[in-house]
């Protein structure tokens, strides 16, 4: 039996380049890092948002990453 691992993933600058508080591009290797932690949540690993960001009533900057990276097949585990 294969060990899962737990693995925690920051956003900007990670899974896109840093625009706080907008949501940067996408270049090549954030969108390959993203497939790779795709594939490891399909593996069974589990998978966590580990961000500053936040959401309050003038930015949403938190649910719209949740969401963006949902867009793109990738669901977490938790969000810290």
């Amino acid at each position: 039996m294969t060990k899962k691992m737990v693995i925690a993933v920051d956003f900007d600058g990670t899974l896109c380049e840093y625009d706080f508080p907008n949501i940067g591009r996408q270049k090549k290797e954030h969108a390959e890092l993203l497939n790779i932690i795709i594939d490891l949540k399909n593996d069974g690993h589990k998978i966590i948002l580990y961000t500053c960001r936040g959401d309050n009533e003038e930015h949403k900057c938190l649910s719209e990453a949740i969401e963006w990276c949902a867009e793109r097949g990738l669901n977490f585990d938790a969000v810290v």
